[in-house]
This record gives C-alpha cells, structure tokens and sequence, in this order.
C-alpha cells in the first residue's frame, strides 16, 4: 500500500508540534524522530501512515485501518523494539484519508517483527474528524489491552500530556478508556469513579453527554455561517439545502469557537474534504490544496473523481458578509484560517 513520504510526515508532526520545539533527529527521519518540545521535554515519536487494510479478504474485520511498524536499520525477518530509553515514547500513525493523527500505547510494542500490523478502526477515525478527539474501547494487544486516541493535529500537545499522565497513574483498559474521555480537551468532565463497578456506566454518561453538547452546538452555529454565505458552498457555490457549517478551528482544539467568524459554508463533499485536511484556506482566501495527499490517493488507485478537490487550488472562496464589513470579525476569522494553516503541515502553510 502507498504511504505518504517521510519528508511529508515529518512536516505532518512538526506542524502539530508547538513552536519553539526542537529536533535532534535531522529533517525528514520519523522512526523516531526525537524532539524537545517546550512544556514537556525530550520526545522519541515513531510515525506511519495509516492506511487502509488490504488483507486477504475474512483475514481482518471490515473496517480497518493500519500502520506497519518498520524502525530504521530493521532489515526483513529482524525483531525491533520501540526505544524508551531517556525520552518519553510516542507511537503515532497519521491518516491522510481522515486528517488525524493516531496515538497507540508504545510500551506494547517493545518487541515486534518487521512490518507488524498495528490497527485502528475506521469509525474511530471518522470520530475523530468530526469531534477532535476520540477514544476507543479497550482493545486486546500484545496480550494486554490497549486504548487508541484519534485526534486532529492541534490536539496533539493534549495528547502528549493525557498519556503521559495516564501512564504515570498506571491507567490501563477501561481505567485508562475512561481517564482519557474524561480528559478530552476544551470539556469538563465529572471526576472519575472511585468503583470498577460504576465504570461502565461513568463511560457510556460521559459519551452520551459529548453526542449531545455536539448537536447542540451544530443547532445553533449552522443556520448563523450558512447565512453569511447566502446558503451557498464557498467553494464551489452550490444552493442548496444540503449545505453545511464547517468549523474552521475544530471543536475541542485551543480557540475553537461556535461564533460565526468560524465557520464556513460547504457542501458535504467539501465539508468532509475541509475536515480532512485535504486543503486549506489562507488568510487572503485563497485555497492550496494537500498535494502530498492527492498524490497518496492516486498511487492508491483512489483518484476518480478528485477534481472536486484539485480543480480549486489557488482559488478564492467566497467571503462572508462579516469578511467585507471588515472589523474585530474579520480579524478573528483571518487568525482562525492561519491557525489552521499553520497546523496543516502543507507546503507553503
């Protein structure tokens, strides 16, 4: 299966890093790539590209994503282990279909033959998308039980600090399942129970809250951006009733914002391109699309139809009203499209 290059994965996580981290690993090496990263210390992040699993067919549930562990210097039939050694271990896979990053637990993986699988659902990816962070049952690994995270770039610091955490409190399987759910960033979470007896249904409650503070933010933030647009695509000016609101800095991210300044009106299939990274909007509106990933897609024999998504490189969208009164909204709009610039990891961003 095709995978995205080193260079561009790097860019990937650089970009999701926050500024003033620092490598020590040269430019464009990912297995690992060791860095200081301010407020948390010195990193060793082993990254892939999750993709989709092509198994034999019965061989894997439907529905499945993956990375393959392959370490620099690892030749074929060799055993490798991911170092933990002076660094806190990190192992990320990123999804250029999803636009989000995976986070397993490394210290499962301390003992793995060459290109070992390692998966992830594709519901939990399309969670992730759409809510910033998503956190999966418990799942059986190495013999031990394991929790997956999904989440968009911006979230990964919050990621590094809740695992970090969770592995210092010796949270494991559903402990460590509810830990994580109640540390999702941007939401407060009631404490966690003090009985394994009242753990499943802590989860299922604070799930079951996320589902709904999400449709009632959608209620209101959808009608007030699909107005400013003339309840048209921004993109590709399609009027119709199917349009949607996309939010520009996305829920549970650092200044993420139901207020109309972040927002755009998409149409689904745009809607769900934005979402997944797959372009971006400069400042000035104009959209650059992820080339790294259009390029994935056609070595993936996945391309049909993608000029939805090529053919408006280096257009401009169509403004808001509140993008030509100018003012305060104008400015916390153009500051939410560099955020998300800045954290895609495209060329030029």
């Amino acid at each position: 299966m095709p995978a995205l290059s080193n260079e561009t994965l790097f860019a990937k996580l650089r970009a999701a890093l926050p500024a003033g981290s620092r490598f020590e690993t040269p430019a464009g090496t990912i297995h690992p790539a060791v860095a200081l990263v301010p407020g948390f210390g010195r990193t060793r992040f082993y990254l892939w590209t999750v993709t989709p699993d092509r198994s034999t067919p019965g061989a894997r549930p439907p529905g499945e994503f993956k990375i393959q562990l392959i370490i620099d210097g690892q030749e074929r039939g060799a055993r490798a282990n991911l170092n933990t050694d002076g660094a806190y271990a990190v192992l990320l896979g990123y999804s250029p279909d999803y636009g989000v990053f995976v986070g397993w637990e490394a210290r499962h993986y301390q003992n793995f033959a060459y290109s070992a699988n390692v998966q992830v659902r594709e519901d939990l990816l399309a969670e992730g998308r759409a809510s910033g962070w998503a956190v999966a049952p418990p799942r059986r690994s190495q013999n031990e039980l394991e929790v997956r995270v999904v989440f968009t770039p911006g979230n990964l610091p919050h990621f590094l600090r809740s695992s970090r955490q969770a592995d210092a409190e010796e949270q494991q399987g559903e402990w460590r399942e509810a830990f994580l759910l109640a540390h999702a960033p941007n939401v407060h979470a009631e404490p966690l129970p003090r009985r394994a007896a009242a753990l499943e249904e802590y989860i299922e409650r604070v799930r079951q809250r996320f589902a709904t503070q999400r449709l009632s933010r959608d209620a209101r933030f959808a009608p007030r951006v699909k107005e400013q647009y003339d309840y048209s695509c921004s993109l590709c000016e399609l009027q119709l009733e199917i349009i949607e609101a996309a939010h520009i800095v996305p829920v549970c991210e650092v200044g993420s914002s139901d207020e109309v300044w972040n927002g755009l009106a998409l149409c689904p299939n745009h809607h769900t391109l934005f979402d997944a990274r797959s372009f971006v909007v400069g400042v000035d509106l104009i959209v650059h699309v992820d080339l790294p990933t259009v390029t994935f897609l056609r070595e993936s024999n996945r391309a049909e139809g993608l000029e939805i998504l090529t053919d408006y490189e280096g257009s401009r969208i169509r403004p808001p009203h509140l993008w030509e009164a100018g003012g305060v909204l104008r400015t916390r709009m153009m500051n939410a499209f560099d955020q998300r610039y800045a954290l895609s990891g495209i060329a030029g961003g």
